[in-house]
């Protein structure tokens, strides 16, 4: 048996941990081990008292997402039996890490009972008395005092229905009434806000409506009087702006909209919003405020969130040991214990474990910031076995490029990636450049420390933004991630055939004085296997859509949140694939399924012990190497991805051969879970950070962005501009 909690009658809210509910639980039972989601419904319906013919049930289970070490709790719908039944199993073998089973219950009246029986209490005439005065989606006509002989339908989960009786919160209190007359198109003005009495009235001035609420135990006022009915007029309006329709009222509409779009949510955005919910468009510079009050009270004011820095990164450190954090700081300030801030870099200890078990390639890119104090974020990621990104590595910094780059990239080496050699894959930043030909950077590719690659995305924007010509930087894209010889040499002649100019540019590419080309830069089929077949920084899960909000949010606990959450969820994902016994990861897997369904097609004919070649349906001839010394194909993809094609596939089977032996083991399910098993710790609340005594940090006040609202610019990073080869 397992014991389960049914909230009822309340709030789901966020907390600390995740969602929580806002009232103790309704009922609890020890449940069999076997229940089935039909006899838990039943259960739930005679613990609460509901009449199951005029009501149904909307279950939601709380969900530890976080594992049994970090709990982040979110909530899971719960509509068929398989889903209950995961749920049940999951919590009996532990994997949850959470004994008990948590469900939020939400009540819906039947479209066919809106009148209760007289004799019969509903769940709103239990909690709320049962004759109470309702003003809903729509005013009662003949309603002009309230009585305790009148009832009315309740809708119990209408948030702005205003009734004599029911209590809220002060915020709460002012939101429904505000939200009441925003459906209804009337405005009201407050009368009285005090700690002990809210009072508001119709601004019409024949109108006699009124709201009386006064102060109750906990904090909480109650509805003591509804006064009179609208009899103002509520034609016309939609689509315009309403007077009660603050920019304050609007920011705690769109907290949801701000987490997940973060600074780059326009203005427009917000109106559509509200617009969608309301019928209503508040103006461009209301929105706009509205959008910085919700900023504000998501993550603190800017100079704020600078103080709150180094106290938050160091409790980041003490929750989370190996966590690494780096302040670049000049001393030019009065006080001995604040210092001007240049730079921070930090990397989770999750992170940095993680990476260990990723192949031996990171992305680096830039993105400038929109904020007050302005400058530049640096991010560092890598790629696991389904080439999902892993966030490695963080920096803020008010300095010039080529100087942020080197402090940033020096500290990576020493204090997060080791001395293992690796692949950088970026734009082409002439700050980087010059880093990889310095021999003590830790970098220097003479000295084989690293490799230093293109990104294919930049390269096509360039080539876009210097010579005007999509379809030219469409073939250079074309071109750039192709792995046989042969495709590559006719993609550089129709490149030729296009723009000569184009042309002789890609061939000089970032190549040395004596070097005849540098294709190996920016092209897959040169590349020699270092980028393990990631030719971009910026692909369909990009680094800037996983962290959307940080042109303009503070930013280390954004990335806090949002790396834990990538870590639970990739942890799951990668969990399910272990239970299942698989070998590989699934895109691995489906790739190689995909290849040996093609290899069947293929005629392999031996030349020599370890040498074949293999004949595709289209006539194709690959050659296939299988020596000691050797392996591969003519075609390259084993040799630059660490994963056979379909040809080497065909000669495996032909010599009965298992294939999966030269699968590289970076694409292990093994590996995969290991890269995202590490936990992320949550510092907690302020209140719950350890004492901090080191330096503070303050912004340059020089540095302030003044002037006018500036448009967003959306464009992740700010990529060089080319010159024309003459």
């Amino acid at each position: 048996m397992f014991p389960i909690s049914i909230y009822t009658g309340g709030a789901i809210e966020n907390g600390a941990m995740g969602v929580t509910y806002n009232k103790p639980p309704s009922a609890s039972y020890p449940a069999e081990d076997d229940i089935t989601f039909d006899e838990l419904k039943r259960k739930i319906f005679e613990l609460t008292g509901l009449n199951e013919d005029k009501n149904s049930i909307n279950v939601n289970a709380r969900w530890n997402a976080g594992g049994e070490e970090s709990h982040c709790f979110v909530l899971l719908p719960i509509s068929e039996n398989s889903m209950w039944r995961m749920l049940v199993e999951r919590t009996l073998s532990g994997l949850t890490g959470w004994s008990i089973v948590e469900l939020f219950v939400e009540t819906v009246a039947n479209s066919d009972c809106t009148q209760n029986d007289p004799g019969e209490k509903s769940q709103s005439n239990l909690e709320y008395g049962e004759n109470t005065h309702i003003v809903g989606e729509e005013d009662q006509e003949d309603s002009q005092e309230l009585t305790d002989e009148e009832s009315f339908e309740f809708k119990p989960h209408d948030k702005s229905a205003l009734y004599v009786g029911r209590s809220f919160s002060k915020d709460d209190l002012k939101r429904a009434v505000i939200e009441y007359h925003i459906k209804q198109n009337r405005e009201f003005e407050i009368v009285i806000s005090s700690n002990c009495r809210y009072a508001a009235k119709c601004v019409a001035p024949k109108c006699g409506w009124r709201l009386y609420a006064t102060a109750i135990e906990g904090n909480y006022f109650q509805i003591k009087k509804i006064k009179g009915k609208h009899v103002c007029s509520n034609e016309g309006g939609d689509g315009k702006d309403h007077i009660n329709l603050s920019a304050d009222f609007i920011s705690e509409l769109i907290l949801d909209l701000i987490k997940k779009r973060g600074d780059v949510c326009t203005p427009k955005e917000i109106q559509d919003f509200v617009h969608e919910l309301y019928g209503r468009v508040p103006s461009y510079n209301k929105a706009w405020r509205a959008k910085e009050f919700a900023v504000a009270h998501l993550f603190g004011e800017w100079k704020e969130s600078y103080v709150k820095l180094a106290p938050y990164l160091n409790a980041i450190q003490v929750a989370n040991p190996g966590t690494k954090v780096e302040w670049w700081s000049d001393n030019s300030t009065d006080d001995p214990n604040v210092k001007l801030f240049r730079g921070v870099a930090w990397a989770f200890a999750p992170s940095i474990e993680g990476f260990k078990q990723c192949r031996p390639v990171i992305s680096v890119d830039r993105t400038i910031l929109c904020g007050k104090y302005g400058g530049t974020m640096l991010i560092a990621v890598a790629y696991d076995a389904e080439d999902q990104i892993l966030p490695l590595a963080f920096a803020v910094t008010k300095d010039e490029e080529d100087e942020s780059w080197s402090w940033f990239m020096r500290w990576i080496r020493l204090e997060v990636v080791g001395p293992r050699p690796l692949c950088v894959i970026s734009d082409q930043h002439d700050s980087l450049l010059k880093l990889f030909n310095q021999p003590d950077s830790g970098w220097c590719t003479g000295t084989g420390q690293a490799c230093y690659r293109y990104c294919s995305r930049h390269l096509c924007e360039n080539i876009r933004s210097s010579f005007k010509k999509d379809h030219l930087a469409k073939l250079v894209k074309w071109v750039s991630r192709q792995n046989q010889p042969s495709k590559f040499r006719l993609g550089m002649l129709r490149i030729l055939e296009t723009n000569r100019k184009a042309h002789n540019w890609l061939a000089k590419l970032g190549a040395r004085p004596d070097d005849k080309s540098a294709y190996h830069l920016w092209s897959l089929c040169e590349d020699g296997g270092c980028r393990y077949g990631i030719v971009a920084v910026n692909g369909n899960e990009s680094v800037f859509n996983l962290f959307p909000q940080i042109q303009k949010l503070p930013i280390v606990e954004l990335t806090f949140t949002m790396s834990a959450e990538t870590f639970a969820r990739s942890r799951q994902a990668a969990s399910k694939i272990e239970a299942e016994n698989q070998l590989w990861s699934n895109k691995v897997k489906a790739s190689l399924e995909e290849r040996k369904a093609k290899m069947c097609e293929h005629k392999v004919v031996s030349i020599s012990d370890d040498e074949f070649e293999v004949e595709t349906r289209s006539k194709v001839k690959q050659t296939v190497r299988l020596g000691h010394d050797q392996r591969g194909c003519s075609c390259q993809k084993p040799q630059l991805t660490g994963i056979p094609c379909s040809h080497l596939l065909a000669v495996c089977a032909f010599r009965s051969l298992n294939s999966d032996d030269l699968v590289d083991e970076a694409y292990s399910a093994r590996q995969l879970l290991a890269t995202w098993a590490p936990q992320f710790h949550p510092p907690g609340s302020p209140e719950e950070w350890p004492d901090y005594a080191g330096v503070s940090y303050s912004p340059d006040s020089n540095s302030i962005n003044r002037g006018r609202r500036r448009k967003v610019v959306s464009s992740p990073s700010v990529p060089s501009k080319l010159k024309r080869s003459s």
